[in-house]
């Protein structure tokens, strides 16, 4: 056998250990921006009370194929997604002094609750985007081979080689669908709305590739902040209106 043609039997675990990802995923979640204090009014104190996980099987499983890849699976996540979920909602209800989080039911003016409907990414490489690092490998090796056997294997070695390393464009989509619930202290509901956030963008990677941590990062992170900055806005709405009410009729 050739020596340039020596390392085809490697082939297959190249692409097993580029689509290795052992490192567990965490959620980088971003500093908030907006301010959504209620100026003319007292602050609200909220007890965050429960978060449910509603995500469809696909999601909570993870996986696909080559050309689709749904993820994270929970076994991926290094906290589960109710955790991870709570702490970002939280984060972004202090950071906009919308309310006042308070440790206890019993200290709340409201108690809230998060719904997630859908929190996840979806990765998808057209089939059509390695064509041309294939072609062009494969052409490569067919000049480069001293016979029309040794052109043909070199050929394929050099395309399948291309495949791997090469960077092509595919697409990611991060998507949080989140609902969020307003009680009193009674259990009595006041106010119930849903947002989806979505991120959408092109990425180039290789065939072997898996970024989930840099996608989530990027792309996840942003899915559910324009989720919650869509959920307190109408909340925001909301507790003026009480408040509003409640001036009126003291």
């Amino acid at each position: 056998m050739s020596k340039r043609l020596s390392f085809l039997p490697f082939l297959p675990l190249l692409f097993m250990l580029g689509a290795c990802s052992g490192d567990k995923i965490v959620f980088n979640y971003p500093d908030e921006q907006l301010d959504f204090q209620l100026r003319t009014l007292r602050t609200p104190s909220v007890y965050l009370e429960t978060v449910t996980d509603m995500r469809p099987p696909e999601q909570k499983q993870g996986g696909g194929h080559f050309l689709g890849i749904n993820y994270p699976k929970d076994e991926a996540w290094e906290r589960p997604v109710t955790e991870v979920y709570a702490e970002a909602l939280a984060k972004d209800v202090e950071q906009t002094n919308l309310v006042q989080l308070v440790p206890l039911r019993g200290q709340a003016d409201y108690v809230l609750s998060a719904d997630i409907m859908s929190l996840g990414c979806r990765f998808d490489r057209p089939a059509t985007s390695f064509l041309i690092p294939a072609a062009l490998g494969g052409a490569l090796g067919f000049g480069l081979g001293e016979d029309g056997s040794d052109r043909a294997k070199l050929g394929a070695a050099l395309a399948a080689v291309s495949v791997v390393a090469v960077p092509m464009p595919s697409r990611n989509r991060a998507e949080a669908d989140i609902r969020l619930t307003v009680k009193d202290r009674s259990g009595n509901m006041l106010w119930q709305k849903a947002c989806l956030g979505q991120y959408e963008d092109t990425v180039h990677t290789t065939a072997t590739s898996r970024e989930d941590q840099k996608y989530v990062d990027a792309h996840l992170t942003r899915a559910v902040k324009r989720a919650n900055g869509c959920l307190l806005g109408q909340m925001r709405q909301f507790l003026l209106e009480e408040g509003g009410s409640e001036a009126s009729n003291p």
